[in-house]
């Protein structure tokens, strides 16, 4: 077996090894999870003291739509080294992980603390307050620790990624929204229509921005990608998924967060409240982020979501459940957008 075994030439012995445990009998694989773009498999071993011992393994997609996709978005490259060179340095709470290998190829494995089980939580259902903070706090967790450091933000495999990927995102996002319209054309409504149409005209006034301090992102920070009470609530919450991980606003990821695990009830009824308590548990890591400079942010950023899921719909391997919750999430920006006047910030602060 070579360095990077694929999920079928995972050997107990192997496994064993990793684990640092002794084992006997024979290994179990299941499937887990409905990601779109990696593969997730649970491993089951029994140790020699007879308990079980339980893993999650990360592989590539076997779907070549989607493994072309993390290629060129070097989505592989971002969470083998998120593993490797950065979870080990914020307070956000991931899996333990006890092994992580990619090759030149894109081929890797990642074996991960199994958190299960966690409690079910619904994307389109939404979060409620009491998760919601939750999920701030462990937003702070990474944002915090990771404010300024430049040594971090140049990084190869994060800020040169950004460097390598803007020309590409530049030529080819504005296809990717038209494709999007031609896609959903029967199934989005003209006001949806009209607002992706205007915002694919107008991408470069988004992403050309300076923002006030820089932090590394999770990018992709949803319901979906966080295990609540995980391990029988031992773990309040647990992130995963780091996948896309960038250097950018703090607001990126708290926008993206309220804007789609919330339902757009909720989020207007509590986003004032959820922001404050934000920034008050960003200050515990001392970074201070003027209240007005985070307003401002959080309006602009509530396009976020309509951008990465407008791009993401039409770039993955198309499901039933996956259009549903494109769509459903889009809805939610749009609305947040909306109410944030979105438009007007990005004109604002648009490059001369």
């Amino acid at each position: 077996m070579g360095a990077i075994p694929g999920i079928d030439d995972v050997e107990l012995e192997w496994l064993a090894a990793q684990l640092g445990i002794d084992a006997d009998g024979e290994l179990r694989v299941q499937p887990v999870g409905s990601g779109q773009v990696a593969n997730c498999h649970r491993l089951t071993m029994t140790a020699s003291d007879g308990t079980h011992v339980h893993v999650i393994a990360k592989s590539p997609s076997l779907d070549e739509v989607s493994r072309s996709t993390a290629a060129m978005q070097h989505l592989y490259l971002r969470e083998t080294s998120f593993y490797r060179e950065l979870a080990d340095s914020i307070t956000t709470r991931t899996p333990e992980c006890f092994f992580v290998e990619r090759n030149e190829d894109d081929d890797f494995l990642i074996l991960l603390e199994d958190m299960s089980p966690a409690r079910d939580v619904d994307q389109f259902d939404g979060l409620d307050l009491e998760m919601a903070r939750r999920g701030l706090e462990q937003l702070a967790g990474l944002h915090g620790p990771t404010t300024g450091r430049a040594d971090v933000h140049n990084a190869a495999w994060l800020g040169g990624v950004a460097q390598n990927l803007k020309p590409l995102y530049d030529a080819v996002l504005p296809a990717l929204f038209q494709s999007f319209l031609e896609r959903y054309v029967d199934d989005i409504d003209q006001a949806t229509t009209d607002f992706v149409a205007y915002l694919g005209e107008h991408l470069g006034a988004f992403t050309n921005y300076e923002v006030y301090a820089p932090c590394v992102t999770h990018g992709d920070f949803r319901t979906d990608n966080l295990l609540f009470d995980a391990k029988g609530g031992e773990v309040p919450l647990c992130v995963v998924d780091w996948q896309t991980i960038g250097v950018g606003s703090q607001m990126l990821d708290v926008a993206y967060f309220l804007t789609t695990s919330l339902t757009t009830d909720e989020r207007e009824r509590h986003e004032d409240e959820l922001l404050d308590y934000y920034l008050e548990r960003l200050s515990t890591h001392g970074v201070e982020l003027p209240r007005d400079v985070a307003r401002s942010e959080f309006a602009r950023y509530t396009l976020q979501p309509v951008i990465m899921l407008v791009c993401a719909a039409v770039l993955v391997e198309r499901t039933e459940r996956g259009d549903r919750m494109f769509l459903s999430m889009i809805e939610r920006g749009i609305a947040a957008a909306t109410k944030w006047n979105a438009f007007a910030e990005m004109s604002t602060h648009a490059p001369a």
